[in-house]
């Protein structure tokens, strides 16, 4: 799979593909969990797309119940098969992805879940069986936990997606600055690789950012200064940390006790849902916070860093971490 990365994934789906299409069938479901722009639904395209599957993607916010999930089904491929659903020939799976699947509601789950595990529906009216085509879901998500258990129990393959390593980012860098003709060199692209979080989406927009400084000093070559003064222009710093999360480690590292997220979000003048969806976990990934069932602490890693970096007053910072987790 032309893919950089998830070594482990493309493997397993190629394993799954080849032997569902010596079968005649379709690959067992599947379920990408993990980080937000890590590739989820760029896998899920690119399943469909090497083992040449009808590709279809749906919201699932739309999958409120029966009516609505059958009209996707026949938007799926209905070649070589009879009237009865028998396979009367080589079939043509349909991949349908849904990004964000936990947002499906739980009548669409139910109703899509009876599909996935017999290709068959119950009619409104007779209550007889409809036949459907073979057909793969994909579900991408970043809270699998929100799903019903009878519908997470239907994704026969799971893999979590987790950030990309310096390396490969470096890869994807290149990769991108070459499709926006923004040429740099190697220590360019470590700079790039290095503060996209292990993220491509990230990278690709501070790729677009090199590109347009580029082009506003009519420059050819994206220097090492240049790249950096675009950071600066960002308020990103060498970590990939913005300024609301070194907010958030500067707040902590004043702090004399773990602070709520009710007073972090006052202190730091930032909204709740911002802290506590955006800024904290990349914080707790990369180890600079914690948090307790009494607040947020930021960890030793965390101070060393503030004051490395010039960010606070040296002193003497003592932490417990014997609170109970949240």
């Amino acid at each position: 799979m032309k893919l950089i990365g998830h070594k482990k994934t493309k493997e397993q789906l190629s394993i799954s593909t080849l032997s569902a299409r010596r079968l005649n069938t379709a690959p067992p479901h599947v379920l990408f969990s993990g980080a937000p722009g890590c590739g989820k639904t760029s896998m899920a395209r690119l399943l469909a797309e090497e083992s040449n599957y009808h590709f279809l993607s749906a919201q699932p916010n739309d999958m409120k119940g029966y009516d609505d999930v059958m009209r996707v089904f026949k938007l799926f491929d209905y070649k070589n098969y009879n009237e009865k659903g028998d396979r009367i020939g080589i079939i043509r799976p349909t991949i349908l992805f849904f990004d964000e699947i936990h947002n499906m509601p739980l009548k669409g789950q139910e109703v899509l879940g009876i599909a996935m595990e017999n290709y068959t529906v119950e009619a409104k009216k007779s209550g007889m069986a409809i036949w459907v085509p073979y057909f793969t879901v994909v579900g991408a998500t970043t809270k699998a936990g929100k799903l019903s258990k009878p519908f997470l129990d239907r994704f026969k393959l799971r893999f979590t997606f987790e950030p990309y390593s310096i390396s490969d980012m470096a890869k994807i860098v290149k990769l991108h600055s070459l499709k926006h003709k923004v040429f740099m060199s190697s220590a360019g692209l470590g700079e790039v690789a290095k503060r996209s979080r292990g993220t491509p989406r990230i990278a690709v927009g501070f790729v677009e950012r090199i590109r347009d400084k580029m082009l506003a000093i009519s420059s050819r070559f994206a220097t090492v200064p240049l790249i950096l003064s675009v950071f600066d222009d960002l308020g990103i710093d060498e970590e990939g940390f913005t300024i609301t999360e070194l907010k958030i480690l500067k707040a902590l590292f004043e702090a004399e006790m773990p602070v709520g997220l009710d007073n972090l979000s006052i202190i730091t003048e930032e909204d709740k849902k911002t802290i506590s969806d955006s800024a904290e976990p990349f914080l707790i990934r990369k180890g600079f916070i914690l948090k307790s069932g009494k607040g947020r602490v930021i960890t030793p890693k965390g101070v060393d860093y503030i004051q490395q970096q010039g960010h606070g007053k040296l002193k003497k910072v003592e932490i417990s971490f014997d609170y109970k987790r949240q």
